[in-house]
């Protein structure tokens, strides 16, 4: 028998603190399906929330301790609500106390402490943004669970797309300056914001968003993981946003900070003007961003008119400049992108994420996902010696939470 995330959710908080949950919150993973490396840069995503995700099961407890139990990890953490400290950096514990760190600081302080438990099925430094549905099951959690002080006020309780919106944000300010980690705003708006069978866009300047349909029947979204994990705070992720900065800061000097705040502000004719004056890494980092913003404004034009094909040769376009201009692709996720390439429904397939491990995400033709799944699994083994783990997913639900029975 098939266990659920909310059946083991509710056994794990049994096994480490006796008795019965009163709160679930749940909140999906995420693909990043165009716009690799465009959101710390104001440009423009489109992405999916995916059925995989974590699970936040707790109840509030009398007293200034949170305990929080993760199943996912083995271990426990143990903190004083009014007093939030931080763990190490790469600590696992800075996640869930970020959120309630932002939280607290937007709506008030935590009235009491909680017990919660953290399961979880989105697989771990692959790209899918883990993170993001961990920061999202956890203020569900706190929400729902009448936590925070002033919550009616600021209208986060509401749960409706203003508050999402402004959730989104907290959370991104909890992982950049909790955590450390300099992200952009994609992986919290999409776990927030999912529609089953739709995409999203967010363009990350202004912060408007649209949902788009993914076909009837949609394409299954199908997920493969090299098993090469990475840690987004090993200093990849702040290196390439650093030299993205570079060629800002050349454009900035020649117009003026007053016009140039990000490569939002730059074109392409611009940056080939430019080319002989940048050094060659800034000038390769930015075209990747550029094209990139492009490819998504015609990948989002693509599913307004129902051609799901056109959309995933994008997919493949924006993997090869990730590849070339970004320089954040592998030899393992190489192999997975040439093995899906000649795999049965594949309409298009990129690296996703943070990139340099992790996985892929892969549009495969409805009823031919089974078929992929096994071509991909023989001939990625075939070529480096490795099993892929490959989740069959499809778009999914944003974060939800409710009181349990």
């Amino acid at each position: 028998m098939t266990v659920t995330l909310e059946e083991a959710a509710r056994a794990a908080f049994r096994s480490a603190f006796d008795g019965e949950p009163t709160i679930l919150a749940e909140a999906p993973g995420r693909v990043e399906l165009l716009g690799n490396h465009t959101d710390h840069n104001d440009g423009l995503v489109l992405a999916a929330a995916i059925d995989l995700s974590t699970v936040v099961v707790g109840r509030p407890r009398p007293g200034p301790v949170a305990r929080v139990w993760s199943a996912i990890k083995g271990a426990g953490d143990s903190f004083d609500v009014g007093d939030i400290g931080r763990q190490p950096p790469k600590d696992w514990r800075n996640y869930h106390r970020g959120v309630c760190w932002a939280l607290a600081g937007a709506a008030g302080p935590l009235v009491e402490g909680f017990d919660a438990a953290i399961v979880g099925d989105v697989p771990l430094g692959g790209g899918l943004s883990s993170s993001a549905s961990l920061q999202g099951a956890m203020a569900l959690f706190l929400l729902h669970a009448g936590l925070l002080s002033r919550s009616e006020e600021t209208g986060l309780d509401d749960l409706d797309d203003r508050a999402r919106l402004a959730l989104a944000r907290l959370l991104r300010r909890s992982e950049n300056e909790f955590v450390g980690v300099q992200s952009g705003p994609l992986d919290q708006f999409t776990s927030l914001f999912g529609r089953r069978d739709h995409a999203l866009t967010l363009d990350c300047r202004s912060f408007e968003y649209e949902r788009l349909p993914l076909g009837d029947p949609p394409p299954a979204v199908v997920v493969c993981d090299t098993k090469d994990p990475h840690e987004l705070a090993d200093g990849m992720y702040n290196r390439r946003r650093a030299e993205c900065e570079r060629a800002v800061a050349y454009f900035r000097r020649q117009r003026g900070a007053d016009r140039v705040s990000s490569l939002r502000d730059v074109t392409l004719d611009d940056l080939d003007a430019a080319r002989d004056a940048l050094d060659p890494v800034a000038f390769r980092r930015a075209r990747h961003v550029l094209t990139e913003n492009a490819r998504v404004a015609a990948g989002a034009a693509a599913l307004r008119d129902g051609d799901v094909a056109a959309f995933g040769a994008l997919m493949s376009a924006s993997h090869a400049s990730s590849r070339d201009d970004f320089e954040n692709s592998s030899p393992a996720l190489e192999a997975l992108i040439a093995a899906a390439g000649s795999s049965p429904g594949f309409l298009g397939g990129k690296l996703t994420g943070a990139g340099w491990a992790g996985c892929t995400v892969n549009l495969v033709a409805p009823g031919h996902a089974d078929a992929f799944k096994a071509s991909v699994r023989d001939r990625y083994r075939s070529a480096t010696g490795t099993d892929p783990d490959i989740h069959v997913c499809h778009a999914a639900q944003g974060a939800h939470g409710r009181a349990l029975r």
